[in-house]
This record gives C-alpha cells, structure tokens and sequence, in this order.
C-alpha cells in the first residue's frame, strides 16, 4: 500500500524558543510504499519464553492499560497517585519517545504486533535475535512488546541491515514492561542503505528494582528518528542507554530521550557519543524528569560529539526537570572539533590528519559496539566502523 507521512514527533516534555527548532520533529513523506505489517521471526524462542504473534496493535497494549495505575503512580506506590489525579488519567498508559502519532498510524495501518512474555524467575541466556535484512525498494511497519515478569532476565537483539546503496522505508515500535527486578536488554545495531527512511520508537516502564537497558547505534540511512521514553514507576527501579551515531553526507538524525522519575531511588544513566561529517544534521534531545515523589533519585545525561566539518549542524538540548528536593541530577555536552593540540601530539608520532580523524571516529563508536552481547553481530559492526573512512 502506498501511503503519506504526516507525523509530529519527538517532542520535548516543556517547549523553549521557537527560534531554536528543537521543540519537536515531523517526518514528512508522500507515497511511502509500505509491504509489511508484522515483525520477523527469531530462529529460536528461549525455554521460558512465550511469543505470541501477530495480534493487533492496540490489544499487544493492554498489558500497559491493565497497569497504568502502577506505571503512572508518582509516589512508587500502587494505588497511590500523587499531584492531578484527573490529569494524570489522561496521559497514556505508556508513553513512547517519539509521541502518539507512532501509535495512531500503527493502528491506522493495521500493523500485527509480536508480544514476548518472559516467565517469572527466567533468566535467558541467550539474546533473541530479530533480524531485519531489508531489500531495496522494501517498505516495513514492525511492532514488539516485551514483558519481562518478576525477577526475569532477557535480551532482545535487532539487526538492522541492508545494502548500502538500497532505498526503503522501515517503522519500528517497541514496548517494555519490566515488573518487580526483571531486567530487559534491547540492542538495536541500525547499518540501512544510505537512501533509508527509518524511525524507531520505544517506550518502556518499571516496576520496583526493574530495569531497562538500551544499546543502540545509529550508523545507517538517510533520514532517522529515534526516541525512547522510560517510566521508572517505583523504587530503585534503573534506565540506562548507551548510544553511538555517525551522520555523513547531507543524512539527519533526530532523537528524543526522556527518563521519568516518579519512584523512590531510581536511577537513570543516559551515554550518547557520535560524529558528525560533511554536511549532516543531528538534533538530540534528552530529559530528566523527577516527579513529585520521586526523593533519593538520581540521573546523569551526557554527550560527546566529534565535528569534522564546517558545514554540520548540531543541536543539542540537555534538559532536568524537577519536582523534588532530594534528588541528584546531572547532565553535560562536550561537543566541537579535533583540537589542534591533540592533532599536533598524533602528527608528532606520524599520524596526519585523516588518520587521525579515522581513529577518533572509531574510538566513539567502537567503545558503545564492544557492548553488543552477540560476537557475530559485533564483528560486523566493527567492519562496518573500521570501512567509513
């Protein structure tokens, strides 16, 4: 089916100057073609794991319906809102990075959802693995949920691949409820052809002493959208993400991370490192957020990226939103180019310039590479890093 693109996303918890074009993103795209409405399949499901596929995307939801008193309490207790409790009804069960308009046009479209349900006191040892080996021309929704039960451990890797002059379209939503100490891993290796339009979405929520791990590198297609947001609902429940990114040519990276703090002692760790090249755009955006109840916690956001070129442009909007006195935040950028000290100490041992580039780009992106828990898929990635200039 041939459709038209019209969404608002990635937009920021509290708005600041217009001026600035950070607020939020569109993606914008007439007579996408779009083939496929349902997710791959992994080669193995895991003993303890339980998939049940291809069911609608509003009803692969309810699980987050059925809990929203939980995931959207402010005080880390069931049952026991605090603040607006009639404004609080209206949010979502679970929100996601990118915004609402992800959800309307998965369900507009009909896109089949796969949901995972990972039995309590499971701890899987091997990651499943989604592998999204795109053709040119191809044009994809895909949608998961992730329910981790109490005490469950499980990694959900998804490899994102094509040619490297292919062209496409690939949509990506993915859902997570970690209940009481469950752990979830997502790892998203993204290489698509460089004339890819890809987007991916997630939203996740914990319960006490759950947590949520994030993996991701952005490395590939044309134009990218990226967002997640992260409910840690009760106490010490933990949200980390580790991101890389590389953007070349005239290729865009938009991305929107949001870690809501609304339990007791949570804990949130947000590492995103990249570069910039030729005449490439990235805007990032990335929230603390410490509800009223959320006392103890802490949160760390910070970025590094390398700029090689005069002609980028870069936005970058660190944000702490707070409702709580006893809480620990902390967030930073180091962003600019290869000093002329540093060059001058590798051109001193023989390192020009273009060497020396070659070797910064790798140490950004190969230090987040190194945490892919799949040897082969890391090795491929690190290929594809060791081949970019």
């Amino acid at each position: 089916m041939n459709t038209d693109l019209n969404m608002k996303v990635n937009v920021l918890p509290v708005f600041t100057y217009n001026f600035l074009h950070v607020n939020d993103s569109a993606i914008n795209a007439s007579d996408i073609e779009i083939e496929k409405l349902s997710s791959p399949k992994p080669k193995e499901v895991p003993q303890g794991v339980s998939l049940k596929s291809e069911v609608s995307f509003e009803e692969a939801g309810q699980i987050f319906r059925d809990n929203k008193e939980r995931i959207l309490s402010s005080t880390g207790v069931p049952g026991e809102p605090n603040g607006d409790t009639s404004a609080r009804d209206k949010e979502q069960a679970l929100r996601t990075g990118m915004g609402i308009d992800v959800d309307n046009l998965m369900n507009s479209l009909g896109v089949k959802a796969d949901v995972y349900t990972v039995e309590e006191g499971v701890k899987v040892e091997k990651p499943i693995i989604l592998s999204y080996d795109m053709q040119d021309g191809d044009g994809a929704l895909s949608a998961h949920v992730i329910h981790a039960r109490k005490n469950s451990e499980v990694t959900i890797i998804m490899d994102i691949t094509s040619d490297n002059e292919a062209k496409g379209f690939l949509g990506l939503s993915t859902r997570i409820l970690a209940e009481e100490g469950a752990k979830v891993t997502v790892v998203r290796s993204q290489l698509l052809g460089k004339e890819f339009v890809h987007f991916d979405d997630l939203g996740g929520a914990c319960f006490e002493k759950g947590a949520i791990r994030v993996i991701s590198l952005e490395l590939g297609g044309k134009n990218v959208w990226t967002g997640c947001y992260t409910n840690l609902s009760e106490k010490e429940s933990d949200f980390t993400s580790d991101m890389g990114y590389l953007r070349r040519g005239d290729h865009s990276l938009d991305i929107n991370y949001v870690a809501d703090h609304r339990g007791k002692k949570t804990n949130a760790n947000m590492q995103f490192k990249g570069v910039l090249m030729e005449e490439a755009q990235k805007t990032l955006r990335f929230t603390i957020d410490f509800k009223n109840g959320s006392s103890g916690s802490a949160g760390d956001e910070q970025e590094d990226t390398l700029l090689l070129s005069q002609d980028v442009i870069n936005r970058t909007m660190p944000i702490i939103l707070c409702q709580e006195e006893d809480v620990d935040g902390r967030h930073g950028a180091t962003i600019g180019q290869l000093g002329e000290d540093l060059l001058f100490y590798m051109q001193s041992r023989g390192i020009d310039e273009e060497e020396a580039k070659r070797i910064m780009i790798k140490a950004r992106l190969e230090s987040v590479a190194r945490m892919i828990p799949d040897p082969e898929l890391m090795q491929r990635v690190h290929y594809y890093i060791q081949n970019i200039v």
